[in-house]
């Protein structure tokens, strides 16, 4: 699938990106990315083809974790924890969000 970028804004509908989209997409250098996968803080899905990508769900906290780096000159390391606590505050909200729908009222 084809995507282009404008800005900081994805047009595309594909649900994974590749590695080098996604790092285009968060403003990092291809190295800058790799580092961040090995400290395991980004979960990568293989697909059917065995080429490794990454959910769109995870460009937010991606973004803003190397947003706020760059604010405060931290390295890769400090972002890379900064994005492990965003990304485990997105699956929380996700799963309270599930939960309050569950308990709505038919």
């Amino acid at each position: 699938m084809q995507t282009s970028y404008s800005g900081h804004v994805l047009l595309s509908t594909a649900d994974h990106l590749s590695k080098s989209e996604f790092a285009g997409i968060c403003g990092l250098s291809e190295d800058e990315f790799q580092e961040l996968l090995d400290y395991g803080v980004l979960p990568a899905d293989p697909l059917a083809d065995a080429q490794i990508c990454f959910s769109r769900i995870y460009i937010e906290p991606v973004q803003t974790a190397c947003r706020k780096a760059r604010d405060f000159d931290l390295d890769l390391c400090a972002a890379a924890i900064f994005m492990e606590y965003l990304i485990e505050i997105h699956h929380l909200r996700s799963e309270v969000a599930s939960l309050h729908a569950q308990l709505a009222p038919q």
